[in-house]
């Protein structure tokens, strides 16, 4: 990795997490950790549908056959950095964790679910629109 793309990850990263500290003080940490989760699978949608489109200009091929087509993916700084310290998989394991741990089953598969649901269709909504934004069907 370049120190050119290290420094965009940490700079992207440090503005990820303070967005994530401005969410937590203003919701409920769980209801916090559900909006910076839900909002990084929107953004990461976002950014790999457009680099799709933009860089692409369709379905890359891979093997020996392929064109030259660059396959990287989209701005590490974008996706590791920002939404890296802006979502956290982690948190949520922990607060499922700590349901389980009170014998709150019911409360865990719920948050479960929601954070499943909610953070899916924000990752296949983002693409969409991306997709539809460049008048081609998904």
């Amino acid at each position: 990795m370049s120190l050119r793309v290290a420094a965009a990850v940490a700079a992207a990263g440090i503005v990820g997490a303070v967005i994530r500290w401005s969410v937590a003080t203003q919701v409920d940490d769980n209801w916090a950790l559900l909006i910076v989760n839900v909002m990084g699978c929107g953004i990461v949608g976002w950014a790999t549908a457009r680099h799709e489109r933009t860089r692409h200009r369709g379905p890359v091929r891979h093997g020996i056959d392929s064109t030259s087509r660059s396959v990287a993916g989209p701005s590490p700084g974008l996706t590791a950095g920002f939404c890296g310290a802006l979502t956290s998989m982690s948190a949520l394991a922990l607060q499922l964790a700590r349901y389980l741990d009170d014998g709150r089953i019911a409360t865990a598969a719920a948050w479960l679910g929601l954070t499943a649901a909610a953070c899916t269709a924000a990752f296949v909504m983002s693409r969409l629109a991306v997709m539809l934004s460049y008048g081609r069907r998904p």
